[in-house]
């Protein structure tokens, strides 16, 4: 590998709040598949071209459907640059539960700067997904940001993995930011998607069909890591 400077980024979150999907739409941006043995867990990378000459080679750790009480979560946790405290603005419970993710993050160690011998800085983000269900949202633009406000994390981010909306453009801003270079909005526009509203039926329950797609495909995509993990990968 070159002598890029590496980010390693790491979704959290409760399940169906559309982690894999998201990973799903970098991958679609062209971020290879990678295997690292030692913890057996896939991330997934891509040397990112920043503006003014920055480079950076952004590593995006998958691990699947861990829940917050798992042993191993620590394991992956540390050593990350970035953390996106994933929610779905169509769940408040969701959001609710992202404050319980935040404290397992901020008691978790940070890897060691070599340089200085000091803790790395790690940059907090809280993730909004699934904006394009305008019409089913329930935690508001106001209380995502309240919610980065009073925990004073790096910043926010809503998007949608679904359509793409605001995806590339986080990727690009915080990897930016890991490596010390902050781009400036007019640098940052041209990562963004056009944005698309999805008015899906809704069923007797509330819950629209789409919804329904989203998390089968959040499910097909955690069935098909847990069959190659335990299947292929046994030599």
């Amino acid at each position: 590998m070159s002598g890029d400077p590496v980010c390693k980024l790491i979704l959290v979150g409760n399940g169906s709040v559309g982690k894999s999907s998201i990973i799903a739409r970098f991958v679609d941006d062209g971020f290879e598949k990678q295997y690292k043995q030692t913890i057996g867990l896939d991330f997934y990378e891509k040397k990112l071209l920043l503006p003014r000459d920055g480079r950076v080679v952004l590593e995006v750790w998958d691990i699947g459907g861990q829940n917050i009480n798992s042993k191993m979560l620590t394991k992956y946790i540390y050593g990350a640059d970035v953390v996106f405290l994933c929610y779905d603005v169509t769940d408040a419970k969701s959001f609710a539960d992202a404050d319980d993710w935040r404290r397992l993050v901020a008691a978790t160690d940070s890897a060691i700067d070599v340089s200085s011998r000091k803790p790395k800085k790690r940059f907090v983000y809280a993730v909004g997904n699934k904006i394009d269900l305008v019409h089913l949202r329930a935690v508001s633009e106001a209380q995502h940001q309240a919610f980065v406000v009073a925990h004073q994390l790096a910043g926010g981010f809503l998007l949608s993995a679904h359509n793409g909306d605001n995806v590339l453009r986080a990727v690009y801003q915080i990897a930016g930011r890991a490596v010390g270079l902050e781009l400036t909005e007019f640098e940052l526009q041209f990562y963004d998607a056009p944005v698309k509203a999805t008015v899906a039926a809704v069923h007797d329950d509330h819950r629209t069909a789409m919804a329904d797609e989203i998390e089968a495909e959040d499910r097909r995509l955690e069935m098909a890591k847990a069959r190659k993990k335990h299947g292929c990968r046994l030599m």
